[in-house]
């Protein structure tokens, strides 16, 4: 499957000598997301990046400047 560079930037990976079992074990991955290999990485198709909002981007969340 080719992958656009945008969806590479935009779906989590790792490496191809990576273990997907592994990151499903351990629960980085859920059980029933969609893998595929693209080069030399595989990606996560289920998961994107940068569709969350942290805590330091405005408002909430606990102060971290020195004191």
């Amino acid at each position: 499957m080719k992958l656009t560079e945008n969806e590479k930037a935009r779906h989590p990976s790792i490496h191809y000598t990576g273990s997907i079992r592994g990151m499903k074990k351990l629960g980085f991955w859920k059980k029933g997301d969609r893998c595929v290999r693209c080069g030399q990485y595989i990606y996560n198709l289920s998961q994107t990046i940068g569709t969350y909002r942290p805590i330091y981007a405005g408002g909430g969340g606990t102060d971290c400047r020195r004191r």
